[in-house]
């Protein structure tokens, strides 16, 4: 199966400004998504895609990498992911896609290589999400507000000790990866029926505010050492 990998990394973000390119424990964010597809034993093309010419510049000095100049009419604040990887994809042969988030960095090559033999090992299955399992930051214990009160997501569960409820899982953004068929179909990268691939809970990083960018900090060195 001829699988591509897309990371996307556009300009402008107003939660982090120049989140991609901001240096975590001595890197820039970017940098963790490309080295681990590189390592990717299943990836046959790599990409980057930005409207940043100097996230293009950053990833270009890695061999292999192909670059996606994004035109500014894809690359705004509102943009669909899709629209982007509709306009890479056409410039391929590829059979499936991956997207890889630069956001979310604590991912491996063996994990890429994992999610990739799970999609063609089943053949029914459109697309494949990377999660991770929730313990008592569940369903149960959330609530809707309605009228000023507290409405229980999942009344059935809400008195429930933590160890008799289902386990419930997070959609982490780490791996995307769908049947190019189903994606051109559907303009979507979870494209039903979907398997999950289940990662650590304590890998679990996605950032989007400066708080998570000081939780970065902290936990990729840990990850990196194996404490996680």
């Amino acid at each position: 199966m001829n699988i591509i990998a897309i990371i996307p990394a556009r300009g402008g973000s107003k939660g982090v400004p120049g989140k991609n390119k901001k240096p975590v424990d001595g890197k820039p964010l970017i940098t963790y998504s490309i080295e681990a597809a590189l390592q990717s034993k299943l990836l046959a093309e790599i990409w980057v895609s930005s409207n940043d010419p100097e996230v293009l510049q950053l990833a270009g000095r890695f061999p292999g990498i192909k670059l996606h100049e994004r035109e500014e009419a894809i690359a705004g604040d509102n943009s669909p992911v899709a629209d982007t990887v509709h306009a890479i994809i056409r410039q391929s042969g590829c059979d499936a896609i991956m997207l890889l988030q630069p956001t979310a960095p604590i991912r491996t090559s063996e994990n890429i290589d994992e999610a990739i033999c799970l999609l063609e090992a089943n053949n029914h299955i459109n697309s494949v999400i990377s999660v991770v399992a929730m313990n008592d930051i569940h369903p149960a214990r959330m609530y809707w507000k309605d009228n000023g009160q507290l409405i229980s997501i999942l009344p059935e569960f809400e008195l429930v000790r933590r160890q008799e409820i289902p386990p419930a899982y997070y959609r982490n953004g780490s791996i995307y990866l769908v049947r190019r068929e189903a994606f051109e179909m559907q303009h979507s990268l979870m494209v039903k029926p979907t398997l999950p691939y289940e990662m650590p809970l304590n890998w679990l990083l996605n950032i989007d505010e400066p708080r998570d960018m000081i939780i970065a900090e902290a936990l990729i060195p840990a990850w990196k050492k194996g404490l996680l």
